[in-house]
């Protein structure tokens, strides 16, 4: 029997789920495998940063053409918080670029940010510090205890610039209605 794993797809918190940190939250996996998963948090903003602040305090050169434009910074998960995580559109790819699906990567190296600064990045990106992470087996279990729907890849859910209304979203994109449910459930 062929193993199904969910990389490239979101992971949406279901309304029961109470974790402090997970709750309400929309997850983008990036790796799914039999050795366990990582994903990043879409809806945790934490700060916008002016291009200009940001460039300047890495000390990276710009054109000019991204100094204005504000760069919202997320939380991607309680791992790693002191490392960036960026998702973006298959338009950009360098040699820290990882494909996560065809039309999303992931790039881990502030190269991304000196062709963003230089006009030559990609059209649409997503920028986290952290990631989530899950054990063996432990997402699955988390699913089949109805902590977590699966949606499909959905770009707007991904770089939408506004984070708030992004879970209420992807709860009405699944069709079930759960204020007809009661906050306890059980598995069939």
């Amino acid at each position: 029997m062929k193993k199904f794993f969910l990389k490239g797809n979101i992971l949406c918190a279901l309304p029961q789920l109470k974790d402090i940190f997970f709750s309400k939250s929309l997850i983008y996996l990036t790796h799914h495998s039999k050795e366990g998963a990582v994903g990043i948090i879409l809806n945790y903003k934490i700060m916008n940063i002016k291009g200009v602040d940001l460039f300047d305090k890495l000390n990276i050169k710009t054109n000019g053409s991204n100094s204005n434009i504000l760069f919202p910074f997320h939380i991607g998960g309680p791992i790693n918080q002191n490392n960036g995580f960026i998702l973006h559109s298959n338009d950009y790819n360098n040699k820290s670029t990882m494909k996560i699906s065809n039309n999303v990567c992931l790039t881990v190296s502030t190269d991304i940010l000196i062709d963003i600064a230089q006009g030559r990045g990609p059209k649409d990106f997503f920028i986290s510090l952290g990631y989530s992470g899950w054990g063996p087996g432990q997402l699955e279990d988390e699913i089949k205890n109805n902590s977590w729907i699966n949606l499909n890849e959905q770009m707007d859910l991904l770089f939408e610039k506004d984070t708030e209304d992004k879970w209420k979203s992807a709860i009405k994109r699944t069709g079930i209605d759960f204020s007809k449910f009661l906050n306890f459930c059980g598995n069939a």
